[in-house]
């Protein structure tokens, strides 16, 4: 079976994120079965155009968006016309089996031209976000834009990461049928063997793990961090994560203007072995995205046995369970006593083990499985 996957980033782009290792994952997963798996999707600083990786073809498309506005609002249209054309030619001369058609803000609207099975895979709804991350009047723009491009796929096959982000589509597409497919994490055991003996810091701490972008709730970290050490004077939040440049040194001034410098330590982009010791060093994951498809990072967080606190709303409301295995914030008033609620308990080995319980819920090799019945690829 020959399948193709429509993502505008890739696992190797600057821009990644939770969304395209996901999608990886299941790639790899398809390939193992023996399907021929392409990824069309945008270019970037010098990448190839055609790379082979694991199994997976990645066909790469220029002009290349690097997140600035400019270049979504000029360069968009050309990058989506050369797309569209090209990806009409390659269904018909490929003869493919399945289009996944993955919108993530970027769709590439498949029911117009495509008869193979289409499926729309959707991380989250932008929603609230148009309203974070871009001015006036392009945020009004793009959530009616939004609420327009759903309608395009009422008739088409759907799968969602989550059953918040089900119930947004759901508010779009009133009566679809929606499968969700769960996010995995893997299980890493020889990463884990290395850090066992790695311990909590010595003061209370948080770690901050996203890309640095407004609608991840970054500045809310920040400045939730400048009340918090009024409680715990040597309280520390590691971020753990790079944004525009622009951005960064925004931040970096923002923490100077709070006088929280010594508390505040911004360690850049991590991954690996690297990751997971911090993700374990600190006392909790601190997660205040406005709005989240999923929320890999907890269960990664989970994997080590550090907890979470995170801003209710999204689908990180059914990854945390208050006193389970960590908190969720309605108002940012809240943060500051959380935290103290969550430094002061003596069962805090309890949420250790819940947040642990949860990761394993969530190992890819258990996902995998419960996911040949709902996607019908085996």
């Amino acid at each position: 079976m020959k399948i193709l996957i429509l993502n505008w980033r890739d696992p190797k782009s600057p821009l990644e994120g939770g969304a395209e290792r996901f999608t990886k994952k299941y790639a790899e997963h398809w390939v193992s079965l023996g399907h021929q798996v392409t990824w069309i999707t945008n270019s970037f600083g010098h990448s190839p155009s055609e790379e082979n990786d694991r199994g997976i073809k990645y066909l790469r498309i220029s002009p290349a968006l690097d997140g600035t506005l400019f270049k979504y609002i000029f360069f968009y249209p050309i990058y989506l016309f050369r797309s569209l054309l090209f990806i009409k030619s390659y269904i018909s001369s490929q003869k493919i089996d399945i289009v996944i058609d993955e919108i993530h803000g970027l769709p590439f609207f498949t029911p117009l031209y495509s008869n193979a099975r289409n499926i729309l895979l959707t991380c989250e709804v932008a929603g609230p976000i148009w309203d974070k991350m871009f001015p006036f009047p392009i945020n009004k723009i793009g959530k009616t834009l939004e609420k327009i491009i759903y309608q395009i796929y009422k008739k088409t096959e759907i799968w969602a990461i989550s059953d918040n982000t089900k119930n947004n589509i759901l508010e779009l597409l009133p009566g679809k049928k929606i499968k969700v497919i769960d996010l995995g994490v893997d299980e890493n055991l020889e990463i884990l063997s290395k850090i066992k003996n790695v311990k909590k810091t010595p003061y209370p701490s948080a770690i901050f793990l996203a890309r640095l972008v407004k609608m991840k709730g970054i500045e809310t970290a920040i400045k939730a961090t400048a009340e918090i050490v009024k409680l715990f004077p040597d309280f520390k939040l590691f971020v753990v994560g790079t944004g525009l440049n622009d951005y960064e040194r925004y931040l970096q001034n923002l923490v100077i203007e709070l006088g929280i410098a010594k508390n505040v330590e911004f360690i850049g982009f991590k991954d690996g072995e690297e990751k997971y010791q911090l993700l374990k060093r600190a006392h909790f994951l601190f997660h205040p995205s406005y709005k989240e498809g999923f929320g890999l990072t907890v269960i990664e967080a989970g994997l080590v046995g550090t907890p979470s606190l995170v801003r209710s709303g999204s689908s990180l409301d059914s990854l945390v369970e208050n006193g389970v295995n960590g908190y969720r914030f309605d108002g940012e008033n809240q943060i500051k006593d959380l935290v103290a609620k969550m430094c002061n308990n003596k069962n805090y080995s309890r949420l250790q083990n819940g947040a642990e319980q949860k990761a394993n819920y969530y190992l890819w090799h258990n996902v995998l499985k419960r996911s040949t019945s709902i996607t019908n690829i085996s």
